[in-house]
């Protein structure tokens, strides 16, 4: 059985965007059999863009402390611009079963005012496939938006 971490207490004030990458490389978890948590979210009217930013610079920061994460992946739909998806990738099945991180109050009370509903929670196997070139290319793009307030988001991506 692999121990429970004690989760740290942060408050929502002392959250900064990341200024580098904050998981491991996508090519560490090739080694091992991932798995991931996969939470869906439908944003509130015109609360997309900054639930998506506060994913990438909160949640994935929040994250990155807990035993067996590897890295997340936000994704919106193109056709329903207000659903959106966060992938967490974990190191074990156990991993991303064992903590549902979408549940902490922390997080509740930071994506509340985001969110219309908490779609749902799943978790899968994850196969890998070898890296192209072209993927080698497209994750060396540097990823950085601005909010409409002028602050900037950092992605989830690769730097």
């Amino acid at each position: 059985m692999i121990p429970r971490r004690t989760a740290r207490q942060t408050s929502l004030s002392s959250l900064q965007p990341a200024e580098q990458s904050m998981t491991g490389p996508l090519e560490d978890a090739v080694a091992i059999e991932p798995n991931a948590r996969v939470v869906e979210f439908i944003a509130k009217p015109e609360k997309t863009d900054e639930l998506r930013g506060l994913l990438c610079r909160a949640v994935t920061p929040l994250l990155r402390d807990r035993t067996g994460f590897i890295r997340s992946i936000v994704l919106t739909t193109h056709g329903q611009q207000r659903s959106v998806v966060m992938i967490t990738l974990w190191s074990t099945e156990e991993h991303a079963m064992r903590d549902p991180w979408e549940e902490t109050p922390l997080l509740r009370k930071l994506l509340s005012p985001l969110i219309d509903v908490w779609s749902r929670a799943r978790t899968y196997k994850v196969d890998l496939t070898a890296e192209t070139e072209a993927h080698s290319q497209a994750i060396s793009l540097p990823f950085a938006d601005r909010f409409p307030d002028g602050s900037q988001q950092v992605s989830c991506g690769y730097r």
